[in-house]
């Protein structure tokens, strides 16, 4: 085991203790008031490893402590300017960026994106980048190292009474391998940044908005979609109060999100684990260690918790 899954595992530990502690509100309560009741070199020294300027110490403070503060004055002015399935269309500065987009303009003149980043909770995105595959980033991440002209764009069909489907869709596929192929239709077992958010949106269950399931899906083709699909609309500017937001206090916005993103890990890792118990068990009956019908009887409680599980992922059934 290595050094980062160890740290995984470490975090995966310290995110089960602190749902546990949710499910309490007795716990919840004495959890805060410990926070709360840190000195400010108790704090100060977690600040440090969370990466916090110095400048935004005293933000930071307060925002353990529980006490007003700008960081949560600001968060009050933009929160719900972002909405789950919006997407980030922007251009990376590496050459296989250019590459990219230069590859695009055979197919469409106007196209100037090389990636595509959905929106799924707040100021979490869901992506897929090579070597991590699908994951949850922060829209500080998300835009970093890009190039100045990003758009955020929004389809005018999705509505609010679709945000739980982009929700479950954007969990459903983490962890997905990262692979480019030329695929007509949705690929099953990998995605890259379009054919993610193809893939999400077919999910919702809306039609008529342009995006294909017959074809190869590139970035650009949002470029197209945002130019001339009228159910497409181009949000950058109304948003935008909330990038700059996200791109003043990034470390602050990446302790906040963080019980989202790794609860969602937690899910996955617990998924995974469930998914080894029935090998393990079909490994076992297959070598006569234990009846076949006992291992049904397990296998069967075991898809009866994965029916009942808030989250579903992309490999499930398998």
């Amino acid at each position: 085991m290595d050094l980062d899954q160890i740290r995984q595992n470490a975090r995966h530990a310290a995110a089960a203790d602190i749902f546990a502690t949710m499910a309490s509100e007795e716990k919840s309560q004495q959890l805060l008031a410990r926070l709360g009741a840190q000195t400010n070199a108790q704090i100060d020294f977690s600040a440090r490893y969370e990466g916090i300027p110095t400048e935004q110490l005293e933000t930071y403070r307060a925002l353990v402590k529980g006490q007003d503060n700008p960081f949560l004055q600001e968060l009050g002015k933009v929160d719900g300017l972002l909405q789950a399935g919006d997407i980030i269309l922007c251009t990376g500065e590496t050459i296989g960026a250019k590459v990219i987009t230069k590859g695009q303009k055979l197919l469409n003149d106007n196209a100037r994106s090389s990636h595509v980043a959905l929106i799924h909770a707040d100021f979490v995105c869901v992506d897929a980048m090579p070597g991590d595959g699908v994951t949850n980033r922060l829209v500080s991440e998300v835009l970093t190292k890009v190039k100045p002209d990003w758009r955020v764009i929004r389809c005018k069909k999705l509505t609010q009474e679709h945000t739980d489907a982009v929700y479950r869709a954007c969990a459903y596929y983490l962890a997905q391998p990262y692979k480019i192929l030329p695929s007509k239709k949705p690929m099953k077992t990998a995605a890259y940044c379009s054919e993610l958010a193809r893939k999400v949106f077919l999910h919702t269950g809306i039609t008529g908005i342009g995006i294909p399931n017959d074809s190869v899906l590139t970035p650009g083709r949002f470029d197209d979609l945002v130019d001339n699909h009228p159910e497409w609309e181009d949000v950058t500017e109304q948003v935008r109060p909330a990038i700059d937001f996200c791109m003043k206090y990034p470390e602050l916005m990446k302790v906040s999100a963080r019980l989202m993103i790794e609860g969602l890990k937690l899910n996955r890792k617990r998924f995974e684990e469930r998914k080894e118990q029935v090998q393990q068990i079909q490994l076992l009956a297959s070598r006569k260690k234990i009846p076949k019908e006992k291992a049904k009887e397990m296998i069967k409680a075991i898809r009866e918790i994965e029916n009942d599980m808030n989250h579903k992922f992309w490999d499930h059934s398998k």
